[in-house]
């Protein structure tokens, strides 16, 4: 994609050289692959929304929320979502 003469990977390349830009971006992609974390973790174990909701003994808008905004949520939430995916939660400090 080119916005007005400039190639996008430029663009890219050219903000991301901001250190505030950058944490942003990480930080923005970190709370991405949270997300589908979760997504892969209920899909694997073959559930949908509402299974999950009812194992964690929350409402099913409460577990979309959850999903949406996983970057928010407690370590005890993450990992009540874990349990009820049939998994556990295994955080590391790299």
């Amino acid at each position: 994609m080119k916005v007005k003469g400039i190639a996008y990977s430029r663009l890219k390349t050219e903000a991301l050289a901001d250190p505030e830009v950058h944490a942003l971006y990480m930080a923005e992609k970190k709370e991405e692959e949270l997300q589908e974390l979760l997504l892969a973790m209920r899909t694997k174990a073959g559930l949908n929304s509402t299974q999950v909701a009812e194992r964690m003994g929350i409402s099913q808008p409460a577990v979309s929320k959850l999903e949406r905004n996983a970057a928010r949520a407690s370590i005890a939430t993450l990992e009540r979502y874990a349990i009820a995916c049939g998994t556990h939660l295994n955080i590391s400090i790299c």
